[in-house]
């Protein structure tokens, strides 16, 4: 079985948790994704554990999954968030997450952005500009607080990864080189609504060696040397982002978070200064604790290969079509005869609305269910209305029982807010 948390072949049939996935997708209907929080859970858990030797907090960056359910679990159990707009700040705040584990995130956050995060009492900015800084000052100056800010350093470090999740490079739009750095630490005085707390960094998504954290610490706390002396307060916040990543297949590596705290670690020695680090996990709690089930619609022999049809398309998962990347795909019921080949693609009126090329599995018919798994990152966060098709359903598995998180769109929601015009 290809990578997959809390899902598991029972008697043939493949379940999340204690439950078979053919019955929640018979009384749901697809495309249906499907999370097991329990699994997450236990991800969280692993992460928290792994840094335990460091003052320490855990923000989940909600950008890769924010279904309502998944963040009331993870505020429960004590995570803080990461978010990257007004709206996610509303999602985890309706979900119960203390405003003072939450840090607010974003290249080009509104004037909105900052008045809700100053409004919830939100416990940092990560700031990547100095407009940005000097708009805090001011929305924060005028509600008679000081705002404290991550300033977001780009250290230029190289990562192994898809181009459009890569987001530590001077070439990138992300972040602040140490030169812009230094310059704003030098007018701090001059901005009166806000303290700088500290040094945050994010290279990117789906990272598999821990070496791209040693250097871009490295760079961090050189800047961080540099500035201190210029602040009234010694910052003592360091963020190291997230991108950790995910084994997808088998084929796949994957990056502990052992394996990061093992290098900071090293790399901070025996410096006696004391810091908050902040760890932003998303994909790396999240991503194979999802799946997203499909019916075949159609079975398509050509000339030279089979198509397998889905009623899932690229508007409910959408990372094969922009990443080319791969997912594990397994038969809700397994069945290792008559195994055939098939290219896996969706209804959409797009080519690049293909799952798989050439992939392995039993023969299918019309009404036959597949999963494809990994999918519990960047799926249904990414999904939209193309083809005007509505948004998928969604479920969870917690605790012994299964809830629906998210109802199936109908027809009239899709055009709801929508007006004709007065003919």
């Amino acid at each position: 079985m290809t990578a997959a948390d809390g899902f598991a072949y029972r008697n043939g049939e493949l379940h999340c948790g204690d439950f078979r996935i053919e019955d929640i997708a018979h009384e749901l209907g697809t495309p249906l994704y499907l999370y097991n929080l329990d699994a997450v859970l236990e991800r969280f858990e692993q992460h928290r554990a792994a840094f335990s030797s460091f003052s320490h907090r855990t923000s989940y960056a909600v950008k890769a999954n924010s279904s309502l359910p998944l963040l009331q679990a993870l505020a429960n159990a004590g995570c803080g968030f990461d978010v990257n707009s007004r709206g996610e700040l509303h999602r985890v705040l309706t979900a119960g997450a203390d405003a003072r584990r939450i840090t607010m995130t974003g290249v080009g956050k509104s004037r909105a952005d900052i008045e809700d995060g100053l409004a919830a009492g939100i416990a940092l900015f990560n700031v990547e500009s100095a407009s940005e800084c000097r708009l805090i000052s001011e929305l924060a100056e005028a509600k008679g607080v000081v705002a404290d800010v991550l300033l977001r350093l780009n250290p230029d470090v190289e990562t192994e990864t898809h181009p459009y999740i890569s987001t530590g490079e001077a070439a990138h739009k992300f972040g602040l080189s140490p030169a812009d750095i230094h310059s704003l630490a030098s007018q701090a005085a001059w901005l009166p609504g806000l303290r700088i707390a500290g040094l945050a960094f994010h290279l990117g998504s789906q990272i598999l060696s821990p070496a791209p954290y040693a250097q871009g610490l490295r760079v961090l706390l050189k800047v961080l040397d540099d500035i201190t002396p210029m602040l009234e307060r010694a910052p003592d916040i360091i963020d190291i982002g997230g991108g950790f990543g995910v084994r997808y297949e088998e084929r796949h590596g994957e990056l502990l978070p052992g394996q990061v705290a093992a290098v900071l670690a090293e790399v901070l020695g025996t410096r006696e200064e004391t810091w908050t680090l902040i760890t932003e996990p998303g994909r790396s709690l999240v991503a194979n604790a999802g799946v997203l089930v499909s019916s075949v619609e159609h079975v398509k022999p050509s000339e030279d290969r089979n198509f397998l049809i889905l009623d899932a398309g690229m508007n409910d998962l959408l990372r094969p079509a922009l990443y080319q990347a791969s997912h594990g795909i397994l038969p809700l019921r397994s069945d290792d005869s008559h195994v055939q080949m098939y290219d896996v693609v969706g209804p959409v009126c797009e080519s690049s609305d293909t799952f798989a090329l050439r992939y392995p599995l039993p023969g299918l018919d019309r009404g036959d269910r597949v999963a494809v798994l990994s999918a519990g990152a960047y799926g249904a966060s990414m999904s939209s209305n193309y083809n005007s098709r509505p948004l998928a359903a969604e479920a969870v598995v917690y605790r012994g029982r299964w809830h629906v998180a998210r109802d199936r769109q109908s027809l009239d929601d899709l055009m709801r807010g929508e007006h004709p015009l007065p003919l």
